[in-house]
């Protein structure tokens, strides 16, 4: 059962991605500014990150961002919901809400936890003066402890690759952090990293150490608004979709 309803999913989500790419043409505005894949992306637990982990980056202020993902962890799948909202220039807060999280109780149960998150960017380069100096950011995920409270600081630093590539965003971002859990075994937990790139026109590109796995996704812009994402999770398939609502 569990397999056939995964099959159906994926064929789904392989036939919006087709209507839409055939459609691209019709809801396609003037890309006056910046590309969408290369503003902060939501991770997809509800802060600005790649897959699961974190980065320096902050949410554009007033801008909000939905996410939802199926994801698989301890062989069960999830719903995961969130929301990233840019408070000001350098604070942002989210939200997610995950269906079937383990509980931390002496009989195995599952139940729906929602978490609030908020991270916090230091302007070191501005402290430093220094104006090449990485992006540096502390934040906390799920605050209020439902499913493993999580405290970490991340730097992010931009590569140049404009001599180098053809890539219609000739940029690749670097990001390093370490993360403290409050309970073991957590996946956010110790030293992660990660990079994203622009792997082709539309399309982010995003490869991380979570400090337990390696994951990767991939996110298609179809339209300024919406990007189509899957990827690889906990060695698992996972995919869903983000909405933007302006840059």
């Amino acid at each position: 059962m569990r397999h056939t309803a995964t099959v159906a999913l994926t064929v789904s989500l392989v036939i919006v991605l087709a209507a839409v790419c055939w459609g691209q043409g019709f809801i396609y505005g003037p890309w006056e500014v910046a590309p969408p894949e290369s503003e902060p992306n939501p991770s997809w637990y509800g802060y600005t990150g790649l897959v699961r982990t974190p980065t320096a980056l902050i949410s554009t202020p007033q801008k909000i961002t939905g996410v939802a993902h199926q994801v698989t962890l301890d062989d069960r799948d999830h719903n995961v919901y969130g929301a990233t909202v840019g408070l000001m220039p350098a604070l942002e807060i989210g939200a997610a809400r995950i269906e079937d999280v383990l509980q931390d109780t002496p009989i195995p149960t599952y139940a729906t936890e929602t978490v609030v998150n908020v991270k916090y960017e230091a302007n070191i380069g501005g402290l430093f003066n220094n104006p090449v100096a990485p992006k540096m950011a502390i934040g906390i995920f799920d605050i209020s402890d439902h499913v493993n409270r999580t405290n970490y600081l991340v730097l992010s630093r931009s590569l140049d690759l404009a001599q180098a590539s053809v890539s219609p965003l000739p940029q690749a971002n670097v990001h390093i952090g370490y993360a403290s859990a409050e309970r073991e075994p957590a996946a956010l937990d110790g030293i992660f990293g990660g990079i994203d790139f622009v792997a082709a026109q539309d399309t982010l590109a995003q490869i991380e150490y979570d400090g337990e796995d390696i994951n990767a996704a991939l996110r298609y812009y179809p339209a300024r608004w919406i990007s189509l994402d899957a990827g690889i999770l906990n060695s698992e398939l996972s995919y869903g979709f983000t909405i933007n609502s302006g840059f």
